[in-house]
């Protein structure tokens, strides 16, 4: 007699997930990089550390966005979308704090 095997979840992980998971990566890489450039010219870093910051910032709301966006994928398994999502906005979060505690 032939075994059957059944299986209710999705093989194919959510694209924009995938997508929004990678963007989480490359922003906390450019935390870790600025914090410690930050640290090694004590605390001067100038306009380039600031540009780093604001671009890495753009990266984890562009990363939250398509792991929202992702969730309207069909027949695709949503995990990376939950990973990515939540990881990007926690780190645009974080550097919006970053900005907003240099401002004032």
């Amino acid at each position: 007699m032939k075994k059957f095997k059944y299986s209710f979840a999705p093989d194919a992980n959510a694209r924009g997930g995938v997508e929004a998971t990678a963007a989480a990566g490359i922003s906390l890489f450019f935390l870790l990089v600025a914090s410690v450039i930050s640290f090694a010219l004590e605390g001067e870093g100038g306009a380039v550390l600031g540009a780093v910051g604001l671009f890495s910032f753009l990266v984890s709301a562009y990363g939250f966005y398509l792991g929202i966006k992702s969730f309207s994928e069909k027949h695709v398994n949503h995990r990376y979308s939950i990973i990515g999502s939540m990881s990007s906005g926690i780190l645009a979060v974080l550097w919006l704090g970053l900005f907003l505690l240099g401002v004032s």
